[in-house]
């Protein structure tokens, strides 16, 4: 099963259940060209691994076939095509906050480990020593009372300045601004894949189903992708936009605070 190519084995399957392209694209929900693509592998007309992955596995339980053994011929598919490529460097740009945050974590930990050998016994020592010679050199750098004397005597002559009265001015009271939230309410209409990325985090991916209910808040932006932009239902900040797009579409969409 291995030897042969993807489209081959669920375009002979289709066949063999006497299914045409439309019949297949009724029952799924997916647009014709989408099942066309997946049966003549243009990976390049279905955008991201994802994607293709949730396609295919929808399309996969229509034809009644093993998706696991589907999806690793799949990916020595994408992986010739050069689309896993694309897909391995995105994974390797997220890793790079996490070594950047184990840094931090290092030098934290330096920092405490430098306050704590300042306070040990050999830290007492060198603040001790420290402490001696800034006492010899005050003691050497101390004026005599006949040094002391012209200088007292000059200041006690000069003449007091005049109290000014100072006005103080009452501030208005600071009006402290009203903090901003995004909030998104999404329901499940129709068999469909959802990423939902919150202040640029990825809170949510996965398949919904018809009666599924989530709700997302956010201080920056919520950004929303779907693959069947007509099986689900958007809230936006308390507004109801209903159905997000047409059946089978894939958009994403970016909502920012109100």
């Amino acid at each position: 099963m291995s030897e042969r190519k993807l489209g081959e084995i669920l375009r002979e399957r289709r066949e063999s259940l006497n299914l045409s392209i439309e019949e297949a694209a009724k029952a799924t929900k997916l647009k014709k060209s989408t099942i066309l693509a997946l049966e003549n592998g243009d990976y390049k007309e279905l955008q991201e691994p994802v994607y293709i992955r949730g396609f295919l596995k929808i399309y996969a339980s229509l034809l009644n076939l093993d998706y696991n053994k589907l999806s690793t011929i799949l990916d020595e598919e994408l992986r010739l095509a050069g689309n896993l490529e694309e897909e391995e460097k995105r994974d390797i740009r997220k890793l790079k906050p996490l070594f950047l945050l184990i840094i931090i974590i290092v030098i934290i930990i330096v920092f405490i480990f430098l306050i704590a050998f300042r306070q040990g016994p050999l830290g007492f020592i060198v603040r001790r020593e420290t402490r001696n010679r800034v006492e010899i050199s005050q003691q050497i750098e101390k004026p005599t009372k006949e040094e002391l004397q012209p200088l007292e005597k000059l200041v006690s002559e000069e003449p007091k300045p005049k109290e000014e009265k100072v006005t103080i001015k009452e501030t208005p009271a600071q009006v402290i601004p009203e903090k901003r939230e995004v909030s998104v309410e999404i329901k499940g209409l129709d068999y469909s894949w959802l990423r939902v990325i919150v202040d640029g985090n990825k809170v949510f991916e996965g398949f919904l189903n018809n009666g599924d209910f989530y709700s997302w808040k956010g201080k920056e932006k919520i950004i929303v992708r779907t693959g069947n932009a007509g099986g689900i239902s958007i809230t936006v900040n308390g507004k109801d936009l209903g159905i997000l797009g047409k059946k089978g579409e894939v958009l994403e969409r970016e909502f920012l605070p109100e």
